[in-house]
């Protein structure tokens, strides 16, 4: 369990199964191989259905296959990690369809970015699982030149490193570095801690007033989207504010808004003007430009683990404060 009652999986080690899966948008094939083969060279074993690559119109089958699927590999003693082949759209169709009291007990690691954003808030409500904001089999592992470096580093260091700390140390586990492509920087002042939650600001939006409804309270919100407009993104960060998200929060941290400009010629604020309108007088830490989203430099993200944010430090630091990971299963170290 981490501080604040998430459950932790195990940490990766290579031997260990890991499930792909398609419960969004239909997936690349030749990505699944590519990752696949990149998963088994690193010593991995890497299970899927022979109909991962089914299609319902921009969906990868129907939604009572792509329950069936996720809910079977969620449930599946035999396997480590989930892995959703990629986002897109699709997610919020079958939540309401997995028995989370069939697996809750049994953590194990799951990844993803964009749509998986709805799976990632489904877990954390529901069966109180840390899980992985990353890039994923279809949009990293599966690209043709594979990981950017820096998304590659923190993406294993934090699956499969079983982060420790001295005994008697404080320290944090882990600190983002600087990421010269993505500087840092501070839109509020100020240094605090909390759980990290969140992920893609549209599919936040679109799971309020359900059961899988975010929680800020003490906690860090993390945030990121792309092909949004300003006026959406603008319209978004309103529902967040009128719905009390921001009202408790310990922290924000602003990853990528990728393709989030207005089309040229019509008027419109940016994207960084309307976070400093919306967040910058909140009177609690915030940071943007976090290289987390729709980018090659994806950095892993571990969500339902404390995190800091120090926005008064030159340049502003992300730094991880518990290790998100319990010991490897045949590990029986204390």
């Amino acid at each position: 369990m981490t501080r604040d009652g998430y459950r932790k999986p195990p940490a990766l080690r290579p031997g260990d199964t890991i499930a792909f899966v398609a419960p969004a948008a239909a997936v690349r094939m030749n990505h699944v191989a590519t990752a696949k083969q990149r998963l088994e060279d690193r010593g991995y074993k890497v299970v899927f259905a022979d109909d991962l690559g089914r299609r319902s119109a921009y969906l990868a089958g129907s939604d009572e296959r792509r329950a069936e699927e996720l809910q079977a590999a969620l449930a599946d003693p035999e396997v480590d990690a989930v892995f959703p082949v990629t986002g897109g759209f699709g997610v919020t169709r079958l939540l309401h369809r997995l028995a989370f009291d069939a697996f809750q007990d049994q953590p194990k690691v799951v990844i993803g970015f964009s749509d998986i954003t709805a799976l990632h808030l489904a877990l954390h409500t529901k069966a109180k699982w840390v899980t992985f904001h990353s890039p994923n089999p279809q949009w990293g592992l599966g690209s043709e030149d594979g990981m950017q470096p820096d998304a590659e580093h923190y993406f294993w260091t934090l699956l499969e490193q079983d982060l420790r700390q001295k005994q008697g140390v404080t320290a944090p586990v882990l600190v983002y570095r600087t990421v010269d492509a993505y500087p840092v920087r501070a839109v509020a002042p100020g240094v605090a801690s909390g759980p990290l939650v969140g992920g893609n600001l549209t599919l936040i939006a679109s799971t309020m007033g359900t059961p899988y409804e975010i929680d800020t309270r003490g906690k860090v919100l993390f945030i990121e989207d792309i092909d949004e407009a300003p006026y959406r993104i603008d319209r978004y960060f309103a529902q967040l504010r009128d719905a009390g998200k921001l009202d408790d929060c310990a922290a924000v941290v602003v990853g990528q808004f990728t393709d989030c400009e207005a089309d040229e010629g019509k008027p419109s604020f940016t994207i960084d003007q309307l976070v400093e309108q919306y967040f910058a007088d909140l009177g609690v830490p915030v940071i943007a430009n976090f290289p987390a989203g729709h980018v090659k430099t994806n950095l892993t993200l571990p969500l339902g683990v404390r995190v800091e944010v120090d926005a008064s430090a030159d340049p502003p630091t992300l730094s991880v404060l518990e290790r998100p990971t319990a010991p490897p299963r045949d590990d029986d170290t204390p």
